[in-house]
């Protein structure tokens, strides 16, 4: 869940010339990131697109960012090294989708890398958007999670390295805006967002000496003991802040430098075969950890996770799979202690559109229940999907592992899932 960028760095090629002859040229220091930005359908170049480079190894936003000329283009000069890249423009999705990693790359000194993205149509209406400054006494602050949130639905961007952010597709509305980062206490700011128009100068001025800790014990049931990751989330959008993750040892977790609010605390986002026990969060709803000062003790528990067939991504990939139908066979591995499954689909900004489940405490209903001599189903077999799946769209399908239990209410309970990052697929566009 990491990635970053590096400083431009020009090199001049230089010749010295001693009568006729040229001496040999200096090895080159630095690599090339090229490519164009177009519409998935139409394949039509997409100009003042922005995208933010960041180091794969901090995490950290590397030189400004870059908008696509009047041809989709961009190119840039980077160091060696790992880096991945966040695509974002007006009336479009995010490269990557809320709440799935973003691919790294390599970059080779004197080598020319191209990364081309195709960017899917947003289905919010009526957007707008709102840019500013994040400073810290003063100075630029790259790399903050800026979140505007009107208490319901929030809409976010990372600050590049010279504090400026954009956040797009933002629906007509009054907002909240602030930012995130280990460290770092954040004022807020007021935005008042018209359809087709940018508000901007949401500046946020960020206060150093953040200093909350949370802490916990992990817990594995039915499984092996590992070394897993923990991280702290807004409790909207689900994106990791800044800085506040970890790695379990001895199963406990410490994460220092916190600010002040409330997050989600997230055990095991990343591919290991663990996934926090499913039962617990459908019951009580995902835990909250509210931090002011001071250490707050957060525990998990964690079990193996139900694995799937196809259509999904590698354990070692975030890259979605392509897949050639619109109503693709999904199918998993049998999970032994099960009585039936459950099916969820969501699309790329992390809305459930088939399955999944309804209600809440003892009125929780599954919404697409498979028994458990089956291992495999068509989706939208039954017409319930709110959405088909469209061509050029990720989406990331889950199974849920259920058991009967006639001393709870309902009378069943979660006992495993597949991994938030698997089941990532792409539908293709020859379709």
């Amino acid at each position: 869940m990491k990635r970053k960028i590096a400083l431009f760095l020009i090199v001049p090629t230089l010749f010295w010339f001693s009568g006729c002859k040229k001496s040999a040229d200096p090895a080159p220091t630095v690599g090339t990131l090229t490519g164009t930005i177009t519409q998935i359908n139409t394949l039509n170049k997409l100009s003042n697109v922005r995208l933010i480079i960041f180091d794969a190894n901090t995490n950290a936003p590397v030189g400004a960012s870059v908008l696509t000329d009047a041809n989709g283009n961009y190119t840039l000069s980077l160091n060696p090294g790992s880096y991945y890249v966040k695509v974002s423009g007006q009336g479009y999705d995010d490269i990557p989708s809320r709440g799935i990693s973003a691919i790294p790359f390599e970059i080779t000194a004197g080598a020319k890398t191209w990364k081309d993205y195709q960017m899917h149509a947003s289905a919010l209406v009526n957007t707008g958007r709102i840019s500013g400054k994040i400073t810290t006494s003063g100075t630029a602050l790259g790399g903050v999670l800026v979140v505007a949130s009107d208490g319901t639905n929030a809409y976010s961007s990372i600050s590049d390295s010279q504090g400026n952010y954009t956040i797009y597709n933002v629906p007509a509305n009054s907002y909240s805006v602030q930012g995130w980062i280990a460290s770092y206490n954040s004022n807020q700011a007021n935005a008042t967002v018209t359809a087709g128009m940018e508000t901007a100068n949401a500046h946020l001025s960020l206060t150093a000496g953040a200093n909350g800790t949370v802490t916990g014990t992990i817990s594995f049931l039915a499984t092996n003991a590992v070394e897993v990751d923990v991280a702290l989330t807004h409790p909207i959008t689900h994106e990791t802040i800044p800085g506040l993750s970890t790695l379990t040892a001895a199963s406990n977790y410490t994460i220092l430098k916190v600010p002040a609010g409330t997050f989600l605390a997230r055990a095991t986002y990343r591919n290991d075969d663990r996934v926090v026990d499913p039962d617990w969060i459908m019951k009580n709803g995902e835990p909250t950890v509210t931090v002011s000062t001071g250490s707050v003790q957060r525990n998990f528990s964690l079990t193996g996770s139900l694995t799937l067939g196809s259509p999904t991504n590698a354990a070692t990939t975030n890259q979605p799979v392509g897949v050639n139908t619109t109503t693709p066979t999904l199918s998993w591995n049998a999970y032994s202690s099960t009585d039936d499954y459950v099916i969820e689909v969501t699309n790329s900004n992390g809305k459930v559109i088939w399955g999944g489940f309804s209600g809440s405490g003892i009125t929780l209903a599954k919404k697409v229940s498979v028994p458990k001599s089956q291992t495999s189903v068509v989706f939208n077999y039954d017409g319930q999907a709110t959405e088909s799946l469209q061509p050029g769209r990720v989406y990331r399908w889950k199974v849920y592992a259920s058991k009967n239990d006639n001393t709870s209410i309902p009378a069943w309970k979660l006992i495993s899932s597949s991994e938030d990052q698997r089941g990532l697929i792409i539908i293709n566009t020859a379709l």
